[in-house]
C-alpha cells in the first residue's frame, strides 16, 4: 500500500515537490505571509503606476496641443498686425 504514492508521481512531479519543501524550509509562517504581502503589494502597486503613466501621457498630450495652437494663434496674430 504504502508504494502506491511513490508509483503514482513522475519524476518531475517529485522534483517540483522537493523544491517546494526547500523553498520553505526555515522559514516561519509570520515571515512567508510578510513575503507573500510584499509580493502581493508589488502585483497591485502595478496598476497604480499604469494609471499615473495614462494620465501623464494624456496631459503631454494636452500641454503639446495647447503649445501648437498657441504657436499657431500667435503667429497669425503677429501677421495680422504687420499688414
Amino acid at each position: 500500500m504504502g508504494r502506491r504514492d511513490a508509483e503514482g508521481r513522475s519524476d518531475i512531479e517529485k522534483f517540483r515537490k522537493n523544491i517546494g519543501k526547500q523553498e520553505f524550509k526555515g522559514r516561519s509562517k509570520k515571515k512567508t505571509l510578510s513575503i507573500r504581502d510584499k509580493a502581493q503589494s508589488r502585483r497591485s502597486s502595478g496598476t497604480i503606476q499604469i494609471a499615473l503613466l495614462y494620465l501623464f501621457v494624456i496631459l503631454a498630450v494636452l500641454v503639446s496641443l495647447y503649445f501648437i495652437f498657441y504657436t499657431v494663434y500667435a503667429n497669425n496674430k503677429a501677421e495680422s498686425h504687420s499688414s
